[in-house]
């Protein structure tokens, strides 16, 4: 509940019971030089948003790695969360006598790209955070081979999509 709470508190947006969907507020997006050319429907995020939680990720390694470290290190990785396009990766710092867990939650516009972000996290977290001498106790491995079992049945799921070819005509 607290990290849904978290959620709807950084992306302004509100979960709708009937339907089951995330949806956040629209706004306007301030054309960027390369995407003026555009139409604005191609500019305008979608409105609804998919969402991966995990309220206790666990290892016993991230109480060795201080807060502004960890945060730095996630920033070298390009993990981090865009105000503007209310997208990315949020942590919430659980324990801070222990720091040995924390949660995170990843917001995007589709839910494969959500799993993979999340994935893509979790591993860049754990190969920083663990060695070779001083693995630890965590439960990382067992939530990635998780993902890996949900984004491999999202890929059966999918249908493939269509081609669509240009006919060429001379003049």
């Amino acid at each position: 509940m607290a990290m849904s709470n978290v959620l709807q508190y950084v992306s302004g947006g509100h979960f709708e019971t009937s339907t089951g969907l995330f949806k956040i507020p629209e706004y306007k997006v301030m054309p960027k030089l390369s995407s003026r050319f555009k139409s604005p429907k191609e500019r305008q995020p979608p409105n609804y948003r998919f969402s991966v939680l995990a309220p206790r990720l666990f290892h016993t390694n991230l109480s060795l790695v201080h807060y502004s470290v960890f945060f730095q290190m996630c920033r070298a990785h390009h993990i981090g969360y865009d105000i503007r396009e209310r997208e990315g990766s949020i942590f919430t710092l659980i324990d801070s006598y222990k720091r040995d867990l924390i949660g995170m939650t990843v917001v995007e516009a589709d839910l494969v790209t959500a799993m993979k972000t999340f994935h893509r996290n979790l591993s860049v977290v754990h190969q920083e955070i663990s060695s070779a001498n001083l693995p630890g106790k965590n439960n990382f491995n067992k939530l990635m081979m998780e993902v890996d079992k949900i984004m491999s049945s999202l890929a059966v799921e999918e249908p493939p999509e269509e081609v669509e070819t240009e006919e060429k005509t001379e003049l």
